[in-house]
């Protein structure tokens, strides 16, 4: 028989219980991990739309490009 085989129900308790924890510990730290990925997530979409008006800001005050002088025949 395995070793690992609790020899009490007592021993089965306590396992089972560890097993619990183990799983209570995985999905809070799942947990925490999508709220970080969320937080990531909406601060690069901040950034983008910043970067958009800073480009469409740079785009409404440059200057016009001269126009281009006619070929010389």
């Amino acid at each position: 028989m395995n070793d690992d085989t609790p020899d009490s129900a007592q021993e089965l308790a306590d396992v089972l219980q560890d097993v619990r924890r183990h799983l209570l510990w995985q999905e809070e730290t799942a947990g925490r991990s999508l709220l970080v990925d969320a937080k990531v997530a909406a601060e690069l979409q901040q950034q983008r739309a910043a970067a958009s008006s800073v480009r469409s800001m740079i785009a409404r005050t440059k200057a016009p490009e001269p126009a281009a002088a006619p070929p010389v025949s």
